[in-house]
């Protein structure tokens, strides 16, 4: 029943709740210049405004329904819906009431569904499976990062990048949480993270760390090597362990998409 509810929802969101007042969308050239983006960018602006020079459908469909894990919960999509990027910018009607940053971001997740359904007739629904997933706990010792200020309003938290080989590897974040560190795992474990630390606090780090036989030839790509690594560094120098177990996990399936026409 909540599926077909959310199926409905979707396919109506252009003709009910907030909408955009004026909204482009334009293809992005094939082979366009590299994008650099501040450590702080956010396509959320005052005003009920969504701008971004380059993103895909499967970015804008994660953030619209706030998608956690969307690397692996959101599915359905087709190939062009991650490899064709647009340029959206999108403005709400003036209002005479200033929302706050979380208020407005919230409010441009709604008027970017209604979008999305009637610019993309995107349809989708929610069912939830029983999958292997990893539960990221506080390890003995407690966390090891260093702890900063939070971002200000309407920054929100930094994204944790990671290079990680079979040989050693390296983490970045900045302003960063434990919710970056588990969604940075998803993309290498290929499984659901769930965050159990209860750790709220937001941290800035590089860290690095090195096979013992990193001169040795070891396999292609990330493999099992790697990976006894990555959770060996994750205790080490993080403060967090890894435990297998099952569990229910919510996926996002997409019915229906089109490309979008141009405006």
């Amino acid at each position: 029943m909540r599926a077909l509810l959310l199926l409905l929802t979707a396919s109506l969101a252009a003709q009910e709740g907030p909408r955009f007042d004026v909204v482009a969308v334009r293809v992005v050239p094939p082979n366009p210049p590299i994008l650099m983006r501040d450590q702080n960018f956010t396509p959320v602006l005052p005003g009920g405004q969504f701008v971004d020079p380059r993103i895909n459908l499967w970015s804008m469909i994660a953030f619209a329904y706030h998608v956690p894990n969307a690397s692996l919960t959101l599915v359905g999509l087709p190939k062009w819906a991650e490899d064709q990027s647009y340029t959206v910018a999108a403005k709400a009607a003036p209002s005479p009431v200033e929302l706050s940053p979380a208020a407005n971001r919230e409010q441009v997740r709604l008027m970017m569904r209604a979008m999305l359904a009637e610019r993309f007739h995107l349809q989708l629904h929610t069912e939830t499976r029983q999958e292997r997933v990893l539960r990221m706990q506080v390890a003995k010792g407690g966390i090891k990062l260093h702890e900063v200020d939070p971002p200000v309003p309407p920054a929100v938290a930094g994204f944790v990048n990671a290079a990680v080989g079979n040989d050693g590897g390296r983490m970045i974040g900045k302003r960063s949480n434990m919710a970056g560190v588990a969604a940075m795992l998803m993309v290498f474990l290929k499984r659901p993270v769930i965050d159990e630390t209860g750790v709220q606090g937001y941290y800035d780090f590089d860290l690095k760390w090195k096979a013992a036989d990193a001169g040795q030839t070891v396999s292609e790509g990330f493999g099992p090597e790697g990976t006894g690594l990555l959770i060996s560094a994750l205790q080490n120098l993080v403060g967090v362990r890894l435990v297998s177990g099952t569990g229910p996990v919510e996926f996002w399936v997409v019915d229906h998409v089109e490309p979008p026409s141009e405006n």
